[in-house]
């Protein structure tokens, strides 16, 4: 059994009966198939697949140019299926009737090549017996189906089994396809949704979780904070003077609070003098902060980072070193990027959360600072002084509980019922005093000495009421001293506390926190400069790549999707990479085309040797130039969902588009910028992405973009564009054109005998066909969707052997039926010995 070729592997056209490929030119051959390789975005493959058309009559006089495509050079396998249209000629030296032998090269022979002979591409126009002309239309839809790689190595693989490698083809055929109406607006809808809405920017970034490196540059060093202050050092030891002076003014103000504040004022002169160091150390702070904000000079980077480490040090604050270096940003942005795009956001979405990215990182200068640290150090503590709290209804329902005891008391004592609430009256006065009240605030002593006095007095009635003797009121009077003492010394360390807190130690703490948090701050810029400024650079960038893929999305939208390809494109032998066709593909077998041969696992090359300064060079305009004149890249058959009239062995029906027709496309679209992105990270992680870079990689995307357009134009949306990523799932005809994938299964079902095809042959020559069952073969074809779980090969006694085939291209189902011609029909020749110019010579 032969070894297969890849799958990836191309099917290259060649019609030989053309002007361009009729002459024996090895050169012409070449630029041929490198120009079809390069419509399609591929450069030279590992292996070939070649369909050829020509005549039975030309089989002899293309012997040459036959044996330049058996020897075609590439790393790989070359193997050829020859579609032969028209009738046999006729051989004068014969005894035989005209068009009984057809003649072919030795160099044709199985298992490399099989021969198909259609002598009738109508299979039964209306003549009696003689056969049309060739139709174009049933040519182009045969060589299409003929050029679907699982059907062409199926097809090679029975002709190879038949006799002499020769059989006459029988079909029927289902092709669907999206109307051209509904392909056009599904293309544009799906170009407006890759490139996405023009709405405001995030404020967060969402969509996948930044990488390592770059969550590190936005959020700052991994240990917490990128600077501080250097243990030892002038900063930190005015620090440390602002925070031991506050802490001595927390203890003294316990001090005041006590009842020896309330009588002697103990503890009020040390905390002034805590809170007079407190504000000369804070102040002091703050100017050496003053000296790290303009240490930059106004403008951030200008120095480098050593000289920057240097000043900082002077003034003692340390900067964490840097550890992040310009490859980790270029293949961490390549993550992000790559990340962000696979979940399906949109191009500007992308370009947002990039910009974003950048601004994040982006060093900015402190001088912006200098003004909030002044703001900071204005903001002194008030010198206005605070009153006390007015007494609250609980308080003052206590002092007249307290005015109440006291005041138990009934003639002739009874003005001992005053000893509460004028004690209490002279405490709160002492009280208001002590610290500064501000006017009017004695108010408050004389609410607390009116509560007393109400409650005195109603327990003085209610005692001469009830007859209490005199010794009553002496029990009551210590317990309302008792109380009212507890809510006068209560009341005081109230008020000395909220006195001190607010009037010097919240303050100054307040100013110590900000002038951290702008320490911190500031500190910050100075980090990694050269890394955050490399990699807002870098994503800026990326970023313009971006903008610059949306315009050339939405201008893509724009144009009818069935007018002709761009020039460019079509003279274009230039891969996504930026290599061309004129390179030697035969120096690099590990990357064979493309993306790569993913069947092999082999991973693109490093394009560390990228000229992104360079444009295209000339030297092969000449030879890119006749192919083109002589052979225009265009699609081989009618596009899909075309109206154009067909064979009767063809059937063609239009879809109207599934749900996940849009979807997929933008999923095409998104894998083509992912395509052309690819080089571009190398250069972002060598630095080199500037704006030739950026130019060349934005006219790489415009370039994919035609070439997804042209496939969808040949192709319709079943077959993947050959820069689809592999892995990624598609969906069948059901999703994509919202047929029912059943009808395609029953047109490749059916007819397990072959019975119903109809044969490619005229009436007067099927006597040239063979009789022999055994010389039959039937392959049944339908999309991968179209799965019905039978076995791939069955033989039965009577029956031609049967072979299913699933093919990737989901355009065509049906069956093919191969029939060998009667023995000796086909002559084998040798090949002439005749001088051959040196360079055919060197094929």
């Amino acid at each position: 059994m032969s070894t297969p070729l890849s799958q990836s592997a191309p099917v290259v056209h060649l019609d030989l009966r053309t002007a361009e490929l009729a002459g024996e030119d090895p050169a012409v051959l070449r630029a041929a198939v490198s120009a079809r390789l390069a419509a399609q975005g591929l450069v030279q493959p590992h292996d070939q697949r070649f369909l050829v058309v020509d005549t039975p009559a030309g089989l002899d006089e293309h012997r040459t140019r036959f044996e330049q495509i058996m020897g075609y050079r590439t790393p790989g396998r070359v193997r050829v299926l020859c579609l032969l249209v028209g009738g046999l000629p006729a051989r004068s030296d014969e005894d035989l009737p005209a068009e009984r032998r057809l003649v072919r090269p030795a160099t044709l022979r199985a298992p490399e090549a099989g021969l198909l002979w259609a002598g009738d591409l109508q299979a039964g126009h209306g003549a009696a017996d003689q056969a049309g002309p060739a139709d174009p239309q049933a040519l182009a839809v045969l060589v299409d189906v003929l050029a679907m790689p699982e059907l062409f190595d199926e097809t090679l693989e029975l002709l190879g089994s038949l006799p002499d490698g020769v059989a006459a083809p029988a079909l029927r055929v289902l092709e669907h396809g999206l109307s051209p109406e509904v392909r056009g607006q599904a293309w544009s809808e799906a170009l407006l949704r890759f490139a996405g809405s023009p709405t405001s920017g995030p404020t967060v970034l969402t969509g996948a979780t930044l990488p390592t490196t770059l969550a590190g540059l936005v959020a700052g060093s991994t240990t917490g904070a990128p600077g501080r202050p250097v243990d030892g050092g002038e900063t930190s030891r005015v620090r440390h003077e602002v925070v031991d002076a506050l802490a001595d003014a927390e203890a003294e103000l316990v001090t005041l609070g006590s009842p020896a504040g309330l009588v002697n004022g103990a503890g009020r002169r040390e905390l002034e003098s805590a809170l007079d160091r407190a504000r000369s150390a804070l102040d002091r702070y703050g100017s050496l902060i003053g000296k790290v904000l303009r240490s930059d000079g106004g403008t951030v980077g200008a120095q480098s980072a050593a000289e920057s480490a240097t000043r900082l040090a002077r003034l003692g604050v340390a900067v964490d070193p840097a550890t992040t270096t310009g490859e980790q940003i270029g293949e961490s942005l390549r993550s992000l990027a790559l990340g962000l795009l696979r979940d399906g956001l949109s191009l500007r979405s992308v370009e947002q959360q990039l910009s974003l990215l950048a601004e994040q990182v982006q060093p900015l200068s402190n001088a912006p600072r200098i003004a909030e640290l002044d703001r900071l150090r204005e903001a002194a503590p008030p010198d206005r002084p605070l009153p006390p709290d007015p007494p609250g209804s609980g308080v003052l329902a206590l002092t007249g509980l307290a005015g109440a005891l006291g005041g138990l008391w009934t003639w002739p004592a009874l003005p001992a019922a005053l000893t509460v609430p004028v004690l209490l009256v002279l405490g709160m006065l002492r009280a208001v005093t002590r610290l500064p009240g501000g006017p009017g605030r004695a108010s408050d002593a004389g609410r607390f000495g009116v509560a007393a006095l109400l409650g005195a007095a109603v327990a003085a009635a209610a005692a001469g009421a009830a007859g209490l003797p005199v010794w009553a009121g002496a029990l009551g009077l210590p317990a309302g001293l008792g109380l009212g003492g507890w809510l006068l010394v209560r009341t005081w360390h109230d008020h000395a506390q909220r006195w001190g807190l607010e009037r010097g130690v919240t303050p100054l703490q307040d100013g110590l926190n900000g002038l951290d948090e702008l320490l911190a701050r500031a500190l910050r810029e100075f980090w990694a400069v050269e890394e955050r400024r490399y990699c807002a650079d870098a994503a800026l960038s990326v970023v313009g790549v971006l903008r610059a893929s949306v315009t050339a999305a939405e201008e893509e939208a724009t144009r009818d999707l069935g007018a002709d390809p761009p020039e460019a494109m079509a003279e274009s032998d230039d891969d996504w990479l930026g290599r061309t066709a004129d390179d030697d593909p035969g120096n690099d077998t590990s990357t064979p085309y493309g993306r790569g041969d993913h069947h092999q696992g082999d991973e693109p090359d490093e394009p560390d040797e990228y000229d992104w300064t360079s444009v295209p060079s000339g030297a092969g305009s000449e030879r890119r130039e006749e192919a083109r004149t002589a052979d225009p890249v265009r699609p081989a058959g009618p596009l899909p969902g075309t109206a154009a009239a067909g064979p009767r062995w063809l059937e063609r029906g239009e879809a109207k588009g599934g749900p996940d027709l849009v979807p997929t496309l933008a999923g095409d679209l998104t894998d083509a910028t992912l395509t052309a992105l690819e080089p571009y990270w190398g250069a972002v992680e060598r630095g080199h992405a500037g704006d030739a870079a950026q130019e060349r990689i934005a006219e790489r995307v415009r370039e994919l973009l035609a070439v997804a357009r042209d496939h969808l134009r040949r192709n319709d949306v079943l077959p993947a564009p050959p820069f689809a990523a592999p892995h990624r799932a598609r969906s069948g005809p059901a999703g994509l054109l919202g047929i029912d994938i059943r009808r395609a299964a029953d047109a490749a079902g059916p007819d397990q005998d072959g019975q119903g095809l109809l044969q490619l042959n005229s009436a007067e020559q099927l006597d040239l066909l063979s009789r022999n069952p055994d010389a039959v073969a039937l392959i049944r074809f339908a999309p991968e969707a179209a799965q019905d779980g039978s076995g791939g090969h069955r033989t039965s006694p009577g029956r031609p052997e049967v072979r299913d085939v699933r093919t990737a291209a989901g355009r065509y189902a049906g069956q093919l039926r191969l029939t060998a011609l009667r023995a000796g029909v086909v002559e084998t020749v040798r090949q002439r010995h005749v001088s051959l110019p040196e360079e055919e010579e060197q094929w």
